[in-house]
């Protein structure tokens, strides 16, 4: 199982140059939506802070900085839902980085203020960084680079290029005229050669050897889902693509209603929700006789964009629909990414059953499920048409 280190600042305030105490912590976009693709990908994710304190979320990145009102709302309930795990992070000083295949350090002013003095991280990010394995930094978060220096008094990082939050992105901030110093500016000052997207607040990742770094809090999912894409070798993947004659908010709607899914699907007969809009089971069937019941979380749902969930072990699969507004309607992609190998009970039942290929059965599954929906709004419009006054 691939495992991530995630390493987030303990410091609930920025000390600025007039010596007050700006309140901050991590920005929660940063660290919830990297947890939750990670998750997803089937990771085993430890958090981390120095001293093992429990971090603290930015408040702003909760209202409307931190995105639409629906945005935040599913934020504050993943927060509540995940608090066990990131109530209770391991002290960084106990930390072995090699025990993890990945390092990831979310951002937020935070780390401005602890982790670009702390000797402890410094050190980690240096060996880390010295190892070839995957190091992550997100937007304030190269900011604790800062304090890696080699054995020789160097900067760990000078000359890798590199991204972070740009300046002009940081003056949006009211605050930032009293910032004691600017990240893009140190960045650079430290021998870093950095980059940054040609529009600010729309992602923007860097790629240098093993040093994966994003610009701005737009930049989470795309800089998790990149690290995901290339240490993931999943057992098993499968997509398609069709253009849903309607719009986006009416595809989502039928799409996330769960009680509708097997009007489309030709492997889950039917499900219902255990706990409204975040749990459901579903009943399955291939065949006459091969028929099994699979409980699944809602991972992540965004009306007109994203739904996606995962179901339970053993199959511990992610299913995830993609929508983009398109002439025609409503690109929608439909995916599945299962990390395990299926097991071989398992495997064995499928062959039974005649499904000796399960990649192809499945491939062919989600294309028959999204030909249905065409189908579906098709007729739909059809008969809005019919029924139109001439």
């Amino acid at each position: 199982m691939t495992s991530v280190l995630i390493v987030v600042s303990a410091a609930d305030y920025w000390t600025l140059n007039d010596e007050t105490n700006h309140p901050t912590g991590f920005w929660a976009e940063e660290l919830i939506e990297p947890h939750r693709l990670f998750t997803a990908a089937g990771w085993r994710v430890t958090i981390a802070t120095p001293g093992g304190k429990a971090p603290t979320v930015d408040s702003l990145s909760l209202g409307l900085a931190g995105g639409l009102p629906h945005k935040t709302r599913e934020y504050r309930r993943y927060l509540g839902e995940q608090s066990d795990e990131f109530s209770r992070p391991v002290a960084l000083s106990d930390i072995n980085e090699d025990e993890y295949d990945v390092v990831f350090y979310p951002g937020g002013h935070g780390p401005m203020q602890d982790l670009a003095v702390d000797p402890i991280s410094g050190a980690l990010l240096t060996r880390r960084l010295g190892s070839g394995k995957p190091l992550a930094l997100l937007c304030h978060a190269p900011a604790a680079a800062l304090a890696a220096q080699n054995p020789d008094g160097t900067w760990a990082f000078a000359g890798y290029r590199m991204t972070a939050l740009s300046n002009r992105e940081e003056l949006l901030n009211s605050f930032s005229r009293k910032a004691p110093w600017l990240l893009e500016d140190r960045l650079a000052e430290e021998g870093a050669d950095y980059v940054k997207g040609p529009v600010p607040l729309r992602p923007f990742i860097v790629v240098d050897r093993n040093l994966y770094t994003g610009q701005n809090p737009a930049s989470s999912a795309k800089l998790a889902r990149k690290l995901i894409a290339d240490l993931g070798s999943p057992a098993l993947s499968v997509s398609a693509t069709r253009v849903v004659p309607a719009s986006p908010a009416h595809v989502y709607a039928m799409i996330h209603d769960i009680t509708r899914i097997g009007d489309f699907s030709p492997e889950t007969t039917s499900a219902r929700w255990i706990e409204q809009g975040r749990r459901f089971k579903g009943s399955n069937s291939i065949g006459r006789f091969y028929r099994w019941g699979m409980a699944a979380t809602v991972i992540e749902a965004t009306p007109g964009r994203v739904f996606a969930f995962r179901t339970d072990w053993p199959s511990s699969t992610t299913w995830r629909y993609e929508l983009r507004r398109v002439d025609g309607g409503t690109e929608v992609t439909e995916s599945m990414h299962k990390v395990d190998a299926q097991l071989a009970p398992i495997r064995w039942i499928q062959n039974a059953v005649g499904v000796r290929d399960r990649a192809a059965h499945l491939q062919s599954g989600v294309e028959t499920t999204l030909d249905r929906l065409v189908s579906h709004f098709t007729e739909v419009d059809r008969l809005k048409k019919a029924a139109a006054p001439r």
